[in-house]
């Protein structure tokens, strides 16, 4: 029976720290997505300041 608990105790232990490597895996995962994310969303930013709005006219835009 004491073998019994031992490996009862021994499983939890692995599954315990399985668990906890994953769920730091992932929220290491979602920050470096937040950080792309929003390095393309500045990237995207400087590149739509380029086009003119829908209710702008082209030539109002246009600088020499």
């Amino acid at each position: 029976m004491a073998a019994l608990d031992t490996l009862r105790d021994v499983t939890t232990e692995l599954l315990v720290r399985a668990t906890r490597g994953i769920s730091a895996g992932s929220l290491l995962n979602a920050d470096s997505g937040r950080a792309d994310t929003s390095a393309r969303l500045d990237d995207w930013a400087g590149v739509l300041s380029l086009y003119p709005a829908d209710n702008e006219s082209p030539s109002a835009r246009a600088t020499a």
